[in-house]
């Protein structure tokens, strides 16, 4: 037989190390042959056959009474017919009182070069001088022992990898609790095997109250902090058959299965997480609404997204009766917008699948009637119509889904806005996409618009993101921060709907803005009421004194139009120019260069890059 064609290329280490010594002891006359690895200061046989010295395999001997330490090091000869012409072996050969009149060894290394074991062989005997020619043989079987090992440890590596991402797919890596997956997946079958045998099951939709004022004035450290503790307070609370999860956010579920009474166990939840919660050494209140949903066999069996729906309605009616309390669900409730409820799950799953889309509405000068930017806006069509942006903003801010949803505008946006340079052969139109309040909030914004911005190679000034005056309620101090890096990266900043929200002119100082959009409430009646067009004036002509270019929204008829020329009014957005539409129906217009001067302070051009 081959000496290589005892190794098969997917054979189990040991097993290679078996037909190793068993191949040299026979065919290499030696009293003793064995494969051994290095392990802890001690070489311990793998596999071993020995007619002299009495070693067994999982023996052992310390690595300092070792004949092939020397071998190793290099300071004695790795195949010594006559070893005792070797004082190195001979001392060992001395200290340990056995006798060897030849050695024969190489080293077995891994692919990164460290040390495994070794191949030896050893004979009370002095041997011919053709123990010299088995080296190339020896080597060959190290190398091939070593490619084993390597294989072995791929194949390991392989199996730990796809245990982790399996376990990464169904729970949270927060808290390590099973995540939405998993647990739509235990609602489905605890609804499919539920009979009349059986005692019902129970879901209980937890969510945390005023959990974002931890985020927002202690920072998201913090916040982790209390959601893997709240987790943990939830597992001890409900029996060991029963499932907790963290389904997005601040929200859990629990998924009762068995003789346990959900109203009781809600009871206890509602008590564990109104105890204190001790963060950075200081304690923090933070209670909790709970919507409960019984699943009786006698009743209609209902799909895991009905019932979580059910169980969203119960936890907010927990929520209008007071916090702190849990509701269990019952057909006459009711919500307004309940419906919308039931899009949250599909809406992750078009995030996930680039299912939402963008279109753009025209930011146009007046004074040539040319659009000088784009603002994207969201679009969704589920089940064959158009969900309206009011009904699943909402869901997304509220589910933990703003963050993919900004992303998701930020690349349609960029992209486009990539294409329209190119096709136009400068960088002067700009795309402006909207950032939630909370996502302004955000340390990790920055990054991710530096990405995108990286990404489709925009020049400085294409992207504008617009900001309500809510935004600077959250979290100023961070706000400034968040806004200040967008600056340096060349993002724009503007107001939205300014005038209708709560901000003060101290606040709006601090944030580098670049324009302000005035409310459409300004803009109804300015046509037909001549205090709302002095008003709206008013409002120009501070934007202006501020250094601030001014947008007045909501323009839908000419007459509007013809006021504002009259009072001073550069830009403006409204049906009367367009409404959304998707990309391939944006028209940019024909001679735009005058409009876009007016809109760019400072030279138009390629050279903006």
């Amino acid at each position: 037989m081959a000496p290589s064609a005892i190794l098969l290329p997917l054979m189990a280490f040991d097993e290679a190390c078996r037909l190793v010594v068993e191949y040299l002891k026979r065919e290499v006359p030696l009293a003793f042959w064995s494969v051994s690895r290095y392990e802890d200061g001690k070489q311990v046989y793998v596999y071993v056959r020995d007619d002299a010295y009495g070693h067994a395999i999982g023996g052992s001997l310390a690595w300092s009474d070792s004949f092939c330490q020397h071998m190793v090091t290099g300071a004695a000869p790795r195949i010594a017919p006559d070893a005792t012409s070797v004082p190195e072996y001979t001392a060992t050969s001395e200290s340990r009182g056995v006798t060897v009149g030849a050695y024969a060894g190489v080293p077995i290394r891994g692919a990164d070069g460290a040390l495994y074991g070794t191949i030896c062989g050893l004979d009370p005997r002095v041997a011919s001088q053709d123990l010299v020619e088995q080296a190339p043989l020896l080597f060959l079987f190290a190398s091939l022992l070593g490619q084993i090992l390597q294989a072995e440890h791929l194949r390991a590596e392989a199996v730990d990898r796809e245990a982790k991402l399996h376990w990464s797919a169904f729970h949270d890596d927060l808290t390590g609790l099973p995540n939405r997956a998993m647990f739509f997946d235990c609602v489905a079958h605890a609804l499919k095997t539920g009979g009349l045998d059986t005692p019902p099951a129970a879901v209980l939709l937890i969510d945390l109250d005023e959990f974002k004022a931890v985020n927002d004035t202690l920072g998201h450290a913090a916040g982790d902090e209390v959601l893997a503790l709240a987790a943990h307070r939830l597992q001890r609370v409900v029996g060991p058959g029963d499932l907790v999860a963290r389904l997005s956010g601040d929200e859990f579920a629990v998924l009762l299965e068995g003789a346990s009474d959900p109203a009781l166990v809600a009871a206890r939840l509602v008590a564990a997480l109104a105890e204190p919660f001790l963060v950075e050494q200081r304690p923090l209140m933070i209670s909790a609404s709970i919507g409960v949903v019984e699943l009786a066999p006698d009743e209609q069996i209902l799909g895991a997204e009905d019932t979580l729906a059910h169980a969203d309605i119960a936890m907010y009616a927990a929520k209008r009766a007071g916090k702190s309390r849990y509701a269990v669900y019952e057909p006459c409730m009711s919500l307004p917008g309940t419906r919308t409820l039931q899009l949250r799950e599909p809406l992750r799953q078009a995030l996930a699948r680039g299912g939402i889309q963008a279109y753009y509405q025209p930011i146009v000068d007046l004074p040539s009637g040319e659009p000088v930017a784009f603002e994207a806006l969201a679009r969704w069509h589920h089940d064959g119509r158009q969900v309206a942006p009011d009904d699943f903003i909402p869901i997304a801010t509220r589910s933990g889904l703003m963050p993919d949803l900004t992303d998701r505008m930020l690349d349609l946006a960029c992209a486009l806005a990539a294409a329209w340079s190119a096709e136009l052969g400068h960088c002067d139109l700009r795309v402006c996409v909207n950032v939630s309040p909370r996502s302004i909030g955000d340390p990790g914004l920055s990054d991710r618009v530096a990405h995108h911005l990286q990404r489709h190679g925009l020049a400085p000034g294409q992207l504008a993101l617009e900001i309500t005056e809510d935004a600077l309620l959250y979290n100023l101090p961070t706000a400034i921060a968040v806004a200040r890096r967008l600056r340096e990266l060349g993002v724009v900043l503007s107001l939205d709907d300014f005038g209708a929200g709560y901000s003060s002119m101290l606040h709006l100082r601090q944030i580098p803005l670049e324009s302000i959009k005035i409310d459409r409430a300004f803009t109804g009646d300015i046509d037909t009421n001549p205090r709302s067009e002095h008003f709206l004036q008013a409002l120009l002509t501070l934007g202006h004194d501020l250094g601030l270019r001014v947008i007045v929204e909501g323009v839908e008829r000419r007459t509007q139009m013809q006021v504002l020329r009259r009072i001073g009014a550069t830009f403006a957005q409204g049906y009367l120019f367009s409404r959304p539409v998707p990309p391939e129906e944006v028209r940019l217009g024909n001679d735009v260069a005058p409009a876009l001067r007016r809109y760019h302070p400072g030279p138009p051009g390629p050279d903006r890059r």
